[in-house]
């Protein structure tokens, strides 16, 4: 790598702040009107319906752990109905992340067809909508939906 490439890179280390996990904040305090919180606007997004997510319960926490995957905060994890746990798998989980319907099924789009399931991702502050396939993504900040 050629020099001044590195130089850059170095430079832009000095940026990188260091905070505990619960000083994140996904949306600067200047955007953030009065009455509303960061996720406001997602919840506007998705047509947030406090009777159509739940939280995890104990034992689907445990079957996640199981399967490899591990959040900062499982109480900020919410999920629709039906939700097949077996189906998340070596991922990571950060801020509030809603999940939407999710079974064993398969998701087709011409030729091409994938499992429905979360896999090998990192998911920070998003929301995920029915029947989705993450394969090996980083999703931040993001409303990411089949439909």
């Amino acid at each position: 790598m050629p020099e001044y490439l590195w130089s850059t890179i170095l430079a832009d280390m000095e940026r990188v702040e260091l905070l505990e996990k619960k000083d994140i904040c996904f949306v600067d305090s200047r955007y953030i009107k009065a009455g509303r919180d960061e996720y406001w606007f997602r919840n506007l997004q998705v047509k947030a319906n406090e009777q159509e997510w739940r939280h995890l319960r104990a034992d689907e926490i445990v079957d996640l752990v199981k399967n490899g995957n591990v959040s900062s905060d499982w109480s900020r994890i919410l999920v629709k109905d039906p939700f097949d746990t077996s189906l998340i798998n070596q991922s990571r989980f950060i801020g509030l992340v809603r999940i939407g319907k999710i079974d064993d099924r398969l998701l087709k789009y011409h030729d091409f067809i994938v499992p429905q399931g979360i896999e090998d991702s990192m998911i920070i502050s998003c929301d995920i909508g029915d029947n989705c396939a993450c394969t090996s993504l980083f999703l931040s900040e993001s409303l990411y939906s089949s439909g």
